[in-house]
């Protein structure tokens, strides 16, 4: 591993904490501490992030509307810290977050440089499929930028958190939600952790790590919320079931709707969603109270902060 080098810190001293189910070896960086893939074999972005159309068939709007819950969540938190304003949500997917804040009375973007479908603009909501650098100078300043599990998929973050620092308006905050390479559910997992997900995360935060990685872009910490229960229960859900069905990932893809389960036959979809529902129930019914604990000592499945420049 002589050739790697840490993506925040630049050093070349590594150590092997294990492999993934998919065969990436995950390294930590002995000078800073940084979790990463070794994804020197990974197909590019334009292959792990091809852009896609969602369906909108009964049961597909029912999954979203249920999954607006948390959500909610996530816009009171924003709105705590700020009302109304201009709002930047980097890697917004297909838009729903975006949308959902544009909703809610906030001036929005929703800037994605690859999965996302069609460029749009509606009413407080424009959808830009493009990357930072070429759109930036148009784009202004926000009063909030989000990254709702976004950090973790960068080669290099420091510099993309140092472009949007210079993007923030005077007093605004950095939103950044990543999950937890040192929680419970990273722990029993291991490779086979959901959150993992190699080679698209190529880093993983632990508490520490992800403070450094902002202080070093310029920002400051003064808000952490530890728990998060979307990501909680997703990753109970999808790591347990993936031990025991043959399509990994089935009932996030189901969700997320990206087009990744179009090979499959009707007869094993069908069987895989049976299966996936039954078993979820249960772990979701669990998740909950257990994530709530784990929150207690920074174990929970995703780190959320609210950050300022200094």
């Amino acid at each position: 591993m002589s050739d790697l080098i840490c993506p925040m810190c630049a050093g070349r001293d590594m150590a092997t904490e294990f492999r993934s189910t998919n065969s990436y070896d995950i390294v930590r960086c002995r000078q800073c501490r940084l979790v990463f893939t070794d994804a020197r074999t990974a197909p590019p972005p334009s292959e792990l992030y091809p852009p896609f159309e969602q369906s909108d068939t009964a049961a597909q709007r029912s999954a979203r509307q249920a999954l607006s819950l948390f959500t909610l969540q996530r816009a009171r938190l924003i709105e705590a810290h700020r009302p109304s304003g201009r709002l930047l949500d980097y890697g917004a997917g297909a838009g729903q977050f975006a949308r959902f804040m544009a909703d809610r009375g906030f001036d929005t973007v929703g800037l994605e440089p690859y999965s996302l479908g069609t460029t749009l603009e509606e009413k407080n909501l424009r959808l830009v499929r493009a990357p930072l650098a070429k759109v930036k100078a148009e784009l202004g300043k926000f009063d909030v930028i989000t990254m709702w599990h976004v950090l973790e998929h960068l080669e290099q973050p420091v510099p993309l958190l140092k472009e949007l620092h210079s993007m923030l308006a005077p007093g605004g905050v950095l939103v950044v939600s990543v999950p937890n390479f040192s929680s419970w559910q990273s722990e029993v997992f291991k490779g086979g952790w959901f959150h993992l997900d190699p080679p698209r995360h190529l880093l993983q935060f632990e508490p520490d790590t992800l403070e450094d990685c902002l202080r070093r872009a310029g920002f400051a910490v003064n808000r952490s919320v530890p728990f998060l229960p979307e990501y909680g229960t997703s990753g109970w859900i999808q790591s347990a079931l993936n031990r025991v069905l043959p399509h990994k990932n089935f009932l996030y893809e189901w969700v997320k709707d990206r087009g990744a389960l179009s090979s499959m036959s009707m007869a094993s979809r069908a069987v895989h969603f049976a299966a996936s529902v039954a078993g979820s129930l249960p772990i979701f019914a669990a998740s909950i109270p257990v994530e709530f604990v784990a929150a207690q000592s920074n174990k929970a499945a995703a780190l959320t902060v609210v950050a300022q420049p200094n």
